[in-house]
């Protein structure tokens, strides 16, 4: 299948907008909350937007056509499940600098207040496309024939507008800018609708899992079904800290374990050092309220260096069978001397693989110097009481797994795996002590991009008839393509099921099929040469047989 490459591509253009509220309730009719987020969801201010675009073939019946307004209409009846996605997302006011007050008070900890005349809403934006959904392959033409595919076409169809900016997208401003967007953009592919259901949120309100959730219940609504009220808790997370984090001080014991679990913990704050790109030191600036502070300690600076942040990048999807994950975790679980305690996932030696190819491609097998796999780690599971797989929020750690450069290899599956380990649910509890306390919670980022960092977010789902393939809106098909839309940085990848219904094998309980059953696709970002160099090196298929 021949396609043009991004460089022909047309964006949609933009045919309308408007702003959608939860069904039947008017702004300022409903009840007026303000609720903090919680200590995690602070610390990724500066994270990209949780976002995804689902991309849907022409229904297999006339009347389940797409139509933008019944697409509204259902929006706007699960916004009652989730009624402060439609209000404000804020700074304390008064903002606070000090520690004196409740921890959810405290300095840049982001809220949401929803119930008020002054609600910004969801933006909800119609699309028309030029371009035709072939364009894009199947899950199974990627199964197929299109196992290594270039993805750079998917950002340049447009299926998400750069405008409005989100609320506290520069970590201050907020009046009338809206928390979620949401795009629908059909493609006329010879007069059958087809469709791209798009959506957007500031990181800080929503993970990949928390975007899942809501994805799903708002299609259950629009094939008719009712959706429960999903809980709004942030401070679930936070009564899992160890300590008090409402205390004037912070606990010394606490914060001398806390300082002992790994983590990168670069400082913003001290980064505007001679290597930072100059259109990067508006990042780095310290807020007034703390720049006359004499007895303020800096931490350790992003080391730029290492980060050619104006490099070209690549965004390939990868699709690996089931039998090549088979293989991986067989030649990892051969590699890596385990012991009795630990048992490597097939995710593990995935990640091993991946992890390999992209030391080989980067030219670091002779380099004896730290590189690092930063992990996004999901906490629901993690603290003591867990949370429930539907909580609402973006409870995520990126945590480090480090090892010399020269050292990586399918074995580097049980350091993977041992490292996970240590985030039990005391870690946790000490880390977010730790968090609850620090004078911004944005000022710390826990991991870094290029040549020495790779980070991975998997959005494989446990959750049975959850994943990004099982959304449904009643249009008689499932999705024909999901992109997470990241960032192309050099140094991301990004996991998914493949949506391929070309089964390895065959299962009497279906609903324990393993994610891997019919492949898995992987997004791969890098730099041009580093690309180049990975797809082209035999070790790719090393496994395929």
């Amino acid at each position: 299948m021949s396609s043009p490459t991004a460089h022909t591509i047309a964006s949609a253009s933009i045919t309308s907008r408007r702003r959608i509220f939860p069904f039947a309730v008017r702004p300022g009719n409903s009840t007026h909350l303000t609720k903090a987020l919680s200590i995690v969801d602070g610390s990724v201010l500066r994270y990209s937007p949780a976002r995804a675009t689902w991309f849907f073939d022409a229904p297999a019946l006339p009347l389940s056509i797409p139509d933008t307004d019944s697409l509204a209409t259902s929006l706007s009846k699960v916004l009652v499940s989730y009624p402060q996605w439609s209000g404000s997302l804020h700074m304390p006011h008064p903002n606070a600098d000090t520690n004196s007050t409740s921890h959810d008070q405290r300095f840049n900890r982001p809220q949401l207040t929803w119930g008020t005349d002054d609600d910004p809403g969801v933006e909800f934006i119609d699309a028309q496309s030029l371009h035709r959904l072939s364009l894009l392959p199947t899950p199974e033409e990627r199964a197929r024939s299109h196992r290594i595919w270039d993805a750079s076409i998917v950002a340049a169809l447009g299926t998400m507008s750069d405008t409005p900016k989100l609320a506290l997208h520069d970590r201050v401003s907020s009046e009338g800018l809206p928390c979620m967007v949401v795009q629908i953009t059909k493609f006329a592919c010879g007069g059958i609708i087809r469709i791209a259901i798009a959506v957007k949120f500031a990181h800080p309100l929503a993970d990949a899992q928390t975007l899942l959730t809501f994805v799903h219940d708002w299609a259950a609504v629009h094939r008719g079904l009712s959706v429960p009220i999903r809980e709004f808790a942030p401070e679930l997370l936070d009564r899992t800290a160890a300590g008090d984090i409402d205390a004037s001080l912070p606990d010394r014991d606490i914060l001398s374990r806390s300082g002992s679990i790994p983590l990168h913990r670069f400082d913003w704050w001290a980064s505007g050092t001679p290597d930072c790109p100059p259109f990067m030191l508006p990042e780095t600036e310290i807020p007034s309220q703390f720049a006359d502070v004499k007895t303020l300690e800096l931490g350790r600076p992003l080391p730029w260096k290492t980060w050619d942040i104006l490099a070209p990048v690549r965004y390939y999807v990868v699709h690996f069978t089931r039998q090549e994950i088979i293989n991986m975790w067989q030649a990892a679980t051969s590699a890596a001397n385990t012991p009795n305690d630990l048992r490597l996932s097939k995710l593990d030696a995935l990640l091993a693989h991946i992890w390999t190819l992209i030391i080989r491609a980067r030219e670091l097998s002779l380099d004896n110097s730290q590189v690092h796999l930063d992990v996004t780690l999901g906490l629901r599971p993690r603290v003591s009481p867990t949370l429930s797989p539907y909580f609402i929020g973006s409870p995520l750690l990126n945590i480090p797994i480090s090892q010399p450069a020269s050292q990586i290899s399918m074995a580097s599956a049980l350091l993977i795996r041992s490292s996970m380990a240590i985030y039990n649910p005391e870690a946790i509890g000490a880390l977010l002590h730790e968090m609850a306390y620090m004078i911004d919670p944005s000022r710390r980022w826990n991991t870094f991009l290029g040549e020495r960092h790779t980070i991975v977010t998997s959005w494989l789902e446990s959750r049975p008839g959850m994943t990004v393939y099982d959304v449904d809106f009643g249009f008689g098909a499932k999705p024909r393509m999901v992109d997470s839309l990241l960032f192309e940085c050099d140094g991301c990848v990004q996991i998914m099921e493949s949506g391929s219904k070309i089964l390895s094998n065959t299962y009497s309980d279906s609903k324990r099929t393993p994610w891997y059953d019919t492949g898995v696709s992987v997004g791969l970002h890098f730099k041009e040469d580093v690309m180049e160099r990975m797809l082209a090196d035999p070790w790719f298929r090393k496994y395929d047989k």
